[in-house]
């Protein structure tokens, strides 16, 4: 799609005759840690060829550790496999050359600079004259605003934006959340950028190409979804409620005999099938559980009420009898059963790869599936620069 300059861009042989729909797309990932090197992934599992490029020192991920594995950090396996590894001093004409020929030789690029270390890499004026090229910028936030120049991480876009504050119960305070949802939306929008973008240069190729922007913290704000748009429409504050739905009930982990199962319901039929296997008649004619709203409205009894019959089994006895039914729950699973459940482990999720020390070690590989077939891990996360020779300019 892009013009040949001094350099060529081979694709990766482990990227030929995939069938994937991205095959021979080239994407140059400029960008460090979680947000910017997940959208790549994304994209990389879909077939495009990705060149990752980094400091001297590495992306900062590589030190996030504990865990690690042979010493390499298990938070930069996560999100760097289908891709190769360049390193490039950008402090460097050297390496600033290197970044100018790989980026036109790209499809798009996706970076993570805050715009006064894009401006002063000479990042901006590369973008501006690559006017083929699809260019999404991972933001702080929005850039011309206030926060647009401030760094910024997953756990200050969860304070700021709101995140924590609808996170935790009155007892506990605001909580973060378990894993890094803010980073991970703003990688997912990213990546939509980023496609949607190489869709349009194919669909009007008489256009220049877009240049996005994913900010973090609008990108985390977007995710509140009913919580943002039920104060917005109604000033009606969102309070710090537990695991409790703020619109919905039963719809949290109730305690059964020997631990918590999650119970959703959410139709009334829902609810009588539930009253039902409960053997509760009583429930389903209580005048305070009569609909949706009642039984929002005094959510302490209901749960009282419930966990009076759940305690008789365990979860996983209820689990099996409201399933029966109907009704949707799950048992509440820690990482280590989470990932051993049946669904999980007698899939194509999780996969063997030998990682750069040699080691081979599970690793999670992409949730899509593209006509009933999970596109594989075809390339384990690359060592710091093990690719750099490939790609040097000063070589023919």
């Amino acid at each position: 799609m892009s013009a040949s300059p001094e350099i060529t861009w081979p694709i990766d042989d482990v990227n030929k005759d995939t069938g994937l729909p991205l095959e021979g797309i080239r994407i140059l990932d400029l960008s460090r840690v979680l947000a910017g090197p997940l959208a790549t992934m994304v994209a990389s599992d879909l077939g495009a060829d990705v060149i990752k490029v980094e400091s001297p020192q590495g992306d900062p991920v590589r030190g996030l550790a504990p865990p690690s594995i042979d010493g390499i950090a298990t938070y930069y396996l996560a999100v760097n496999r289908n891709r190769r590894s360049v390193v490039a001093d950008l402090g460097t004409e050297e390496g600033r050359e290197l970044v100018r020929n790989l980026a036109r030789c790209a499809d798009g690029v996706v970076e993570n600079y805050l715009p006064s270390q894009s401006a002063a890499l000479g990042i901006d004026e590369l973008r501006d004259q690559l006017t083929d090229v699809v260019w999404v910028s991972v933001r702080s936030a929005a850039s011309g605003g206030p926060l647009g120049d401030s760094p910024s991480f997953d756990l200050l876009a969860q304070a700021q934006s709101g995140l924590m504050g609808v996170t935790g119960s009155k007892e506990s305070g605001p909580l973060k959340m378990g894993a890094p949802v803010a980073d991970v939306v703003t990688g997912l929008y990213a990546c939509i950028a980023l496609i949607t973008g190489l869709y349009e240069r194919v669909a009007r190729p008489e256009r220049d190409a877009r240049r996005y922007e994913a900010p973090l913290l609008e990108s985390a704000m977007a995710s509140l979804i009913n919580q943002a748009a039920g104060f917005l429409a109604t000033k009606s504050e969102p309070s710090l409620s537990g695991n409790e739905h703020p619109s919905i009930a039963p719809y949290a982990p109730y305690a059964a005999k020997d631990s918590e199962i999650v119970i959703a319901v959410g139709t009334e039929r829902q609810w009588h099938n539930l009253c039902s296997v409960l053997g509760s008649k009583d429930l389903a004619e209580d005048f305070r559980f009569a609909s949706n709203t009642q039984r929002a409205t005094h959510r302490d009894e209901l749960r009282e009420a419930i966990e009076s019959r759940l305690s008789e089994y365990s979860a996983g006895v209820w689990q099996e009898r409201l399933l029966e039914q109907g009704i949707p729950c799950a048992v509440v699973n820690d990482v280590p059963t989470a990932l051993s459940q049946e669904q999980i482990a007698n899939g194509d999720l999780i996969e063997d790869v030998a990682i750069s020390s040699g080691s081979i070690i599970k690793m999670v590989g992409s949730p899509l599936r593209i006509d009933g077939v999970r596109p594989s891990i075809r390339r384990r996360p690359p060592g710091l620069g093990e690719h750099t020779e490939f790609f040097n300019p000063s070589e023919d």
